[in-house]
Formats: structure tokens, C-alpha cells, sequence
């Protein structure tokens, strides 16, 4: 049987008692070559190669689904709830417009809602589908901006006529 530095794994002559390639003195016991493992036990190395490999996609996968959801249904559900009309819009309407998360959008006064069409965020923009008393409108897109921590939300007039919708929460 061949013998093996305990300390470096080099294979050793058989009369000696200091290891050529590192200089450990030889001690009489059964020592394994570094890489060696018994048949159909994996090696403690690439036990840990399997861990870190599986540690990194993990961290990746993890990663992915926060930037996915600050992304994609992040950004949406920022608009979700009960909003304070302040200013804007072409209108002197002083009352609230209601994001629901099921994508419906009501305006309300005085504790009375009406559901008014729908919203729905694309890109960078938010959109509106209007159906008021019969009539459905054209879809239009703004672009928008959240400020005072997420309680401001400008939409900017899609004509760029500076006619912008301000709400707050």
C-alpha cells in the first residue's frame, strides 16, 4: 500500500520518514491523498463547491424576484388607494380618485364613488381608459412622479400644455 504526506498528500517512498515535497515527518497512519475519497462518497471539496454554487444561485434567484417586483408590480401598486384631488387636470373638481388594485378607477365626493374606467401602469407612464355615463374615451398615457415619500403624485397633461393632475394622499 503506498503512503501519503498527511500534510501536503504527497505520495511517499516506502522506507521514508520526512515528505519530499514539504518536509512533514511520516507518522504511521493511514492517511488519504488530498482528492481522494472513498468509492461513492463525494469529496468534502466538492461538497462545498456544491454549496457555494448553490449558495450563489440562490442570491441570484433572490435578487431577481425583488427586482422584479420593484419593477413590474412595485411600481403599481404605488398608485393603489385614495387620493386627495389638489390641483389640475382641466377640471375644479375637489374630490378624490380612488386606485383600486383590480385595475378599476372611481372618483368620489362627499362619501359618494362612481367608477369612472380603468388604470394600468405602462413603462414609465400611467394610463387611463374613461367610460363615463355610456361614452368609453380613447386610452391616454402620462407620464408621472411621486414625491413627498411616496404621498404626492403628479401626472403630467399629456398635452404638455402644464396642465398637471396633483393628488395626495
Amino acid at each position: 500500500m503506498a503512503k501519503y504526506c498527511y500534510k501536503c498528500g504527497a505520495e511517499l517512498a516506502a522506507d521514508t520518514e520526512f515528505c519530499g515535497s514539504c518536509g512533514a515527518k511520516f507518522e504511521e497512519k493511514p492517511v488519504q491523498p488530498l482528492g481522494y475519497t472513498p468509492m461513492g462518497q463525494p469529496s468534502r471539496k466538492s461538497n462545498k463547491k456544491i454549496i457555494a454554487v448553490v449558495a450563489v444561485v440562490v442570491a441570484i434567484v433572490v435578487i431577481a424576484a425583488v427586482v422584479l417586483i420593484l419593477f413590474t408590480g412595485g411600481s403599481s401598486s404605488k398608485f393603489v388607494g385614495t387620493w386627495n384631488i389638489q390641483s389640475g387636470g382641466g377640471s375644479t373638481f375637489t374630490g378624490t380618485m380612488i386606485f383600486e388594485s383590480n385595475g378599476d378607477l372611481k372618483t368620489g365626493y362627499s362619501g359618494y364613488q362612481m367608477t369612472i374606467g380603468k388604470w394600468s401602469t405602462e413603462g414609465s407612464t400611467v394610463c387611463f381608459e374613461y367610460s363615463f355615463m355610456g361614452t368609453s374615451y380613447p386610452k391616454i398615457c402620462c407620464n408621472y412622479s411621486f414625491s413627498d415619500g411616496g404621498n404626492t403624485l403628479t401626472i403630467n397633461d399629456p398635452t404638455g400644455g402644464g396642465n398637471n393632475l396633483v393628488l395626495t394622499k
